[in-house]
């Protein structure tokens, strides 16, 4: 695929706030994060700033035993019904909510975040770091996936107590890989 609209029409999802990613482009961007987790083992993961859940929908159908919580705050760009028919053969919890996180502390072993955080007011990156911090469990792991272009959001993360553990880039995204220890 070439384009947006070419990618819209070839596939039954609708992009998200993706800054003008493609489906295509998500579903790459997805697999790489594949890798990531393939090497990591957990069982609780969750999804912050899912969007249309292409990412949640890759991770289950290629790791079945993940136990994905999705979270966004949908609207009527993509509706949360929508985002349910995407899903329909993956077992996955969609929650409608954000920050602050309505989980427990230690909760999770895995939380990854698509392309999210350039969306975020950077005033407002060490609060979400740290809550992000808060449902991870000891030796648990944070992914983000963002632009590189804001790459220096992962500041606030280190900040928060985190430490990068790997960090690679392709076509302009990044994936940082973090753990909590």
């Amino acid at each position: 695929m070439s384009s947006l609209f070419e990618s819209i029409n070839s596939w039954e999802f609708k992009p998200y706030r993706r800054m003008g990613v493609t489906i295509d482009e998500e579903m790459f961007y997805a697999k790489i994060l594949a890798r990531f987790v393939e090497g990591l083992g957990p069982r609780k993961v969750l999804d912050v700033g899912c969007g249309n859940c292409l990412f949640s929908l890759v991770l289950k159908k290629m790791f079945p035993h993940l136990e994905i919580t999705s979270l966004d705050l949908w609207n009527d760009e993509v509706s949360v019904t929508e985002v349910r028919g995407y899903l329909r053969d993956v077992d996955t919890n969609l929650v409608q909510n954000l920050f602050p996180l309505p989980f427990r502390d230690d909760q999770f072993d895995l939380v990854y975040a698509p392309l999210y955080f350039y969306n975020v007011v950077k005033s407002r990156r060490d609060e979400l770091a740290m809550e992000i911090f808060r449902v991870l469990g000891k030796n648990s792991f944070l992914i983000l996936v963002d632009l590189e272009i804001v790459r220096n959001l992962r500041k606030s993360f280190l900040k928060a107590g985190f430490v990068e553990r790997n960090y690679y880039a392709n076509q302009g995204v990044f994936f940082s890989l973090m753990q909590k220890t």
